[in-house]
C-alpha cells in the first residue's frame, strides 16, 4: 500500500485523537496520508485518487459515511470501531497497529458487501436514484400520522401496510435500523434483501427476506406527509402516489477484514449482550 485514507468522525475525541496518531504512524512508515472528515472528501473527492485503502474511524455513521465515499470506485473500507456499538467493525483501537502491520505485509480478504439501489418516480418520471448499504425508509413525518404503503414484489402486490414506515434493509442492514424494527438478522455475506415494517398497525404480514433478485415498489397511497431516508440521510419529502423501487444493486461496498469470515456469529453475540 502507497496511499491511504483516514475518515475522522470530527464530533469524537477518541477519533480525532486515534486518526491523528494513525496518520502519524503510517506517515512513519513511508505511507502517503490524506486524514479528513467526510464532508471534505465530498467536496474534493480528487483526494482519493490513487489511494488503496480508506479507514473509517468512528461508529456505524462514519463507516457508513466512508462507505458511500468509497463504493464508486470500491475503495476498500477499514472500519475501526470507536462508537458505542459498530457492527460494521471487526477491530478497535488497541488491535489497530498490529493488524496494520499484516495489512501493510499483504495480508487480509476482501469482504463484499451487497448494496441497494432505489429510483423515486413520481407521475412515472424517475426523479431521483440512490445507492444504500443498509436501508431505504418511507416513513411518516408527523408525529400523529401513520403512511399508507402499498408494497409491491416483482409487479405482484403484497400488502398495504398502514405503519410509521416500512424499509428495504440488505444483509449489512439486517443488524441496523430493521434490527430495531423487529427484522431478522441476516448473515452479511448475503445478497437478499429485507422488508420490514415498522410498527404496522392491524396487519398479518410480518418482516420478509426476499430472494437476491427481487423488486420491490413502495408507492405511498395517504395525503399525509412522508418522507425518504437513505441510511438514514436524507428525509426527502414525498408526495401522494410516489414510488420507490428497491432491488439489489450491481455495486458492493468492500471491507478489508483480517479475522475469518464465521467470527461474524461470535462478534454478533457479543455485541447484542451489551
Amino acid at each position: 500500500m502507497r496511499r491511504i485514507a483516514i475518515i475522522y468522525n470530527p464530533f469524537s475525541e477518541s477519533s480525532i485523537t486515534h486518526s491523528t496518531q494513525l496518520a502519524n504512524w503510517l506517515r512513519n512508515h513511508e505511507i502517503d496520508v490524506w486524514r479528513g472528515i467526510s464532508q471534505e472528501c465530498r467536496e474534493s473527492p480528487h483526494v482519493l485518487e490513487e489511494a488503496d485503502l480508506m479507514v473509517a474511524m468512528g461508529g456505524d455513521g462514519t463507516v457508513l459515511r466512508a462507505a458511500r465515499l468509497a463504493f464508486p470506485t470500491n475503495l476498500p473500507v477499514l472500519p475501526v470501531a470507536l462508537g458505542h456499538l459498530s457492527f460494521m467493525a471487526e477491530m478497535g483501537p488497541e488491535e489497530l497497529y498490529a493488524s496494520m502491520e499484516l495489512l501493510l505485509s499483504g495480508g487480509g480478504w476482501h469482504d463484499e458487501r451487497a448494496m441497494i439501489e432505489a429510483a423515486l418516480w413520481r407521475n412515472g418520471e424517475q426523479v431521483l436514484n440512490f445507492v444504500a448499504l443498509n436501508e431505504v425508509v418511507m416513513s411518516r413525518s408527523e408525529v400523529s400520522r401513520v403512511v399508507n404503503v402499498e408494497v409491491s414484489i416483482d409487479g405482484s402486490l403484497l400488502t398495504n401496510y398502514l405503519a410509521d414506515g416500512v424499509m428495504v434493509a440488505s444483509a449489512t442492514g439486517s443488524t441496523a435500523y430493521a434490527l430495531a424494527a423487529g427484522g431478522p438478522i441476516v448473515d452479511p455475506r448475503s445478497r437478499t434483501l429485507v422488508l420490514v415494517p415498522v410498527a404496522a398497525h392491524l396487519t398479518n404480514v410480518p418482516s420478509m427476506v426476499l430472494h437476491s433478485g427481487a423488486v420491490v415498489t413502495l408507492a405511498l397511497r395517504s395525503r399525509h406527509h412522508a418522507s425518504i431516508a437513505i441510511d438514514g440521510r436524507g428525509n426527502l419529502p414525498l408526495r401522494e402516489n410516489d414510488e420507490v423501487v428497491a432491488r439489489r444493486s450491481s455495486k458492493v461496498c468492500t471491507f478489508l477484514r483480517l479475522r475469518p469470515s464465521n467470527q461474524f456469529y461470535t462478534q454478533l453475540a457479543a455485541k447484542l449482550r451489551r
